[in-house]
């Protein structure tokens, strides 16, 4: 059930990749692994990835804050060091500040050393803004090792896959992705992935988010499904009261004042 290269959970049809991406799921606590959440909670979690960026981000925090929801997003080290103040305006605003790499290697071209050092990295600048470091990692391409895996537990990491992935970055227009939720309306436990580094997320939103709590499914941030002890933020931080998920729920998202 591993690749020739050594890689485990990447995309693409491999039977024994997706096998093993549920029996993962199965047997192991969300935050140690997590790849959607309770099918029973009416919840969904958005998440993007590779930002930030600076034309897209900003104009999906602005729609995010219009429609009160809050999402989860997993920075890229390098690209955060490019925009700090977009990496304190995601947890000012709410979000989930997560770590998606310093560089964004393809697979094969980190050891599993070289990838901690990477993961270190931007922990340890994520946490020079925010005062507090991220313990949620995304694999770049979603490709991990064993003896990668095996490290990102052992310091402390929750590793973070999808179940809903509509390929918003090789898709040629917003309508090819509008088209593929068409085929596929969110359901309770979805966690999407998306990404802020091209246009089309910003466009389906708004139907989306619709069409989700018309069907009376609200949004959270990943928080609600690792547990609390990854999210414990530090005295002087960003820190608000977090609305239970039942609150979450009625008010259609993680709700805060509208400036």
């Amino acid at each position: 059930m591993v690749s020739r290269s050594g890689h485990w959970l990447g995309r693409g049809p491999s039977l024994g990749r997706q096998f093993l991406r549920r029996l993962l799921a199965t047997a192991l606590p969300r935050r140690l692994f997590v790849t959607s959440g309770p099918a029973t909670s009416r919840q969904v979690c958005l998440t993007f990835d590779d930002g930030p960026h600076p034309e897209f981000t900003p104009a999906l925090l602005d729609f995010l804050k219009s429609r009160m929801v809050r999402a989860t997003f997993f920075v890229v080290g390098r690209q955060a060091e490019q925009y700090p103040e977009l990496v304190r305006r995601m947890a000012s605003e709410g979000h989930v500040v997560a770590n998606h790499s310093y560089a964004h290697p393809r697979p094969g071209q980190r050891s599993a050393f070289q990838l901690m050092a990477e993961v270190a990295r931007t922990d340890a600048y994520v946490e020079s803004l925010l005062g507090i470091r991220p313990r949620l990692f995304r694999p770049p391409y979603g490709k991990t090792t064993p003896a990668q895996l095996w490290r990102l537990w052992r310091t402390g990491h929750g590793v973070v896959l999808w179940n809903v992935d509509p390929r918003d970055y090789a898709r040629v227009d917003s309508g090819e992705v509008r088209a593929w939720f068409d085929q596929r309306p969110l359901r309770g436990g979805d966690l999407v992935l998306l990404h802020d580094t091209c246009p089309h997320a910003i466009a389906v939103l708004p139907d989306l988010i619709e069409q989700a709590r018309g069907s009376g499914l609200c949004f959270t941030t990943l928080s609600a499904w690792a547990g609390p002890a990854y999210f414990a933020r530090a005295e002087g931080t960003f820190a608000s009261s977090r609305p239970t998920a039942s609150a979450a729920c009625e008010h259609g998202g993680y709700g805060f004042e509208q400036k």
